[in-house]
């Protein structure tokens, strides 16, 4: 029997709260994998094709859930089914779970375990549980067999917003006395793990699957990246990474060795009018290896959707996939919890006033870095099958409105309770069970299925409501990862629903972390002034601490009426 290899590549999409949706879709998709080629092992009498997971590159949230998977999937985690693993040690061993619905909440956000005496505010938010988080969620007992789904190079690429930027130039025709310099802020961590720390590369770090057993420089590397993805600017703290920089060397350092799309109008191929190359960065005159340090915030401020970061590595470079349906053997899935909902507005309000301005700068930087039609239009093509994507869908009078409960407040709402965030996990397995079982398909003319017999065609195809094969272009459709026997459906989760008692609550953690942070303000800005400038600006920003708590109370109240959250007063 010939051996037939799917290879998948995954993109966690920017989400914040809602990395509990894209973290249960990443549950399911590997117990499905677990349990198929748990059937192959024994020589059941299942699809005998291969799929391989070769790369996950993540935009904050989806960053922080590629890290936790990549140690996910180099331990033992059993899945998390329903509510009675979620209440049993299950909803703690699995980290996925743990990280996203246990152990990320408003409490923990709202404290001041950031603001010592004497410290800086750094974000609205007491970012302080994040590294605990990603303490819990990456330091695993690594499985001593690799999972045969996995390959022996398996790529984690994780964005970051670069405040520091890194520099190049361009020496261009003319009469300038100077290169033109250029400066990138979009950056990225690039992983690359395996079983012996082998085949070293300068654009990227290594890491052993050990290593998540282990206190290594390189793990807490990838702590530092996965928080630094997620540090939303303002709400969260920024984080500072480094890399090793040896400038002007044979091997060259991580970002003179990055590949770019170089135009190459000469190529004879007629799909490749580019051609993948490196441009070295201008470091000066420095000779000597450096400590490159840098300040980073949300990585999907720039990149929020990093499909091309994967897609890259797929393709081996500038050549494309295949897309046709007879010929793929290679697609990326898109796993966005927010596909850009964001309905136009007939009535327009300009910006009246500075902080509106800002405000709407950020909302603009955020829309444009998630501006990629030419990316999503194939990934929602259904004559493309080199793209996929996943995004939540759940029923319900409001469920198309408002079809997760993290969409809450932007995405941060699923901070608020973790009711929301287990709706949000279990709604994930559930829209990844239908969309392994009917979406990610291909026409059964497919090399993949050749080893196919009638029975298994005709038992995994995809049918109609009536239990009939649904046909395209006159061929059945097959799965990629087919939903072998032992796979239980996956309910539907109830809609939750918050309390008038919990969001007092939740007022009065406001107030508290309101308090901290104005007064720290005033000592950490007008500490060099003389004590009645300092006390005349305590009382000024005193008077607004309430109306700012109020202010924020009725966003959320608003809110919640709005996507039907709320228990209504009896």
């Amino acid at each position: 029997m010939r051996n037939k290899t799917f290879e998948l590549g995954l993109v966690g999409a920017g989400a914040i709260s809602a990395g509990a949706y894209t973290a249960g879709v990443i549950d399911f998709l590997i117990q499905a994998l677990d349990t198929w080629y748990d059937l192959k092992s024994k020589n059941e009498n299942v699809p005998q094709h291969d799929v391989k997971i070769s790369v996950f590159s993540g935009a904050s949230a989806g960053a922080m859930t590629a890290a936790i998977a990549a140690a996910y999937m180099g331990s033992n985690q059993h899945p998390v089914i329903n509510e009675v693993d979620e209440k049993s040690e299950l909803g703690t061993q699995n980290k996925l779970f743990d990280s996203w619905v246990n152990r990320i909440d408003i409490k923990k956000l709202l404290e001041a375990k950031d603001l010592p005496e004497g410290n800086n505010v750094l974000s609205l938010l007491d970012s302080s549980v994040l590294p605990e988080i990603a303490n819990s969620g990456l330091d695993v007992t690594p499985r001593q067999i690799r999972r045969p789904y996995i390959p022996d190079n398996f790529e984690l690429l994780l964005t970051v917003t670069n405040l520091r930027g890194v520099p190049y130039e361009f020496e261009l025709i003319g009469d300038h006395a100077k290169n033109y310099d250029m400066t990138i802020h979009a950056d990225y961590v690039h992983f690359r793990i395996n079983d012996a720390g082998e085949d070293w590369l300068s654009d990227r770090v290594l890491m052993r699957w050990g290593e998540f057993g282990e206190s290594s420089p390189i793990k807490e590397k990838l702590k530092l990246s996965a928080i630094a993805s997620g540090a939303f600017p303002v709400g969260l703290a920024p984080r500072t990474l480094f890399h090793s920089i040896a400038p002007k060397t044979d091997y060259g350092d991580c970002y003179s060795s990055r590949t770019w799309p170089i135009p190459t109008p000469e190529s004879k191929h007629p799909h490749q009018c580019i051609t993948m190359a490196p441009i070295e960065a201008s470091w000066g005159q420095t000779d000597k290896p450096f400590i490159y340090d840098f300040q980073c915030v949300d990585g999907g401020v720039m990149n929020n959707e990093p499909l091309e970061l994967a897609r890259r590595i797929l393709s081996g470079g500038a050549a494309r996939n295949e897309r046709s349906g007879t010929l793929a053997d290679k697609a990326i899935l898109l796993i966005d919890p927010f596909p850009n909902y964001s309905p136009f507005e007939l009535k327009y309000q300009p910006a009246s006033d500075l902080f509106s301005v800002v405000f709407k700068l950020f909302d603009a930087l955020k829309n444009q870095a998630r501006f990629k039609p030419d990316e999503l239009a194939l990934a929602g093509n259904t004559d493309v099958y080199s793209r996929f994507m996943i995004a939540p869908k759940r029923n319900g009078s409001n469920g198309e409105t408002y079809p997760i409960a993290c969409g809450l407040l932007g995405g941060f709402g699923g901070f608020l309770s973790r009711k929301f965030r287990s709706h949000d996990f279990f709604l994930g397995r559930r829209n990844a069970q239908k969309f392994l079982k009917d979406h990610l398909v291909l026409p059964e003319n497919n090399k993949l299925f050749d080893d196919w017999d009638a029975d298994l065609k005709q038992r995994y195809c995809v049918k109609s409501t009536d239990n009939q094969p649904v046909f395209k272009d006159g061929y059945r459709l097959l799965p990629v990862i087919p939903l072998v026997d032992g796979l239980s459906e996956c309910v539907e989760p109830k809609w939750p629903t918050y309390t008038y008692d919990e969001l007092n609550i939740l007022t009065t953690q406001i107030e508290s972390r309101v308090n901290v942070v104005f007064d720290r303000l005033v000592a950490q800005y007008f500490k060099s002034n003389n004590p009645i400038v300092r006390f005349i600006a305590k009382m000024i920003i005193g008077q607004k601490k309430t109306a700012a708590v109020e202010y924020v109370r009725q966003i959320v109240k608003d809110d919640l009426i709005k996507m039907e959250l709320i228990e209504e007063i009896k």
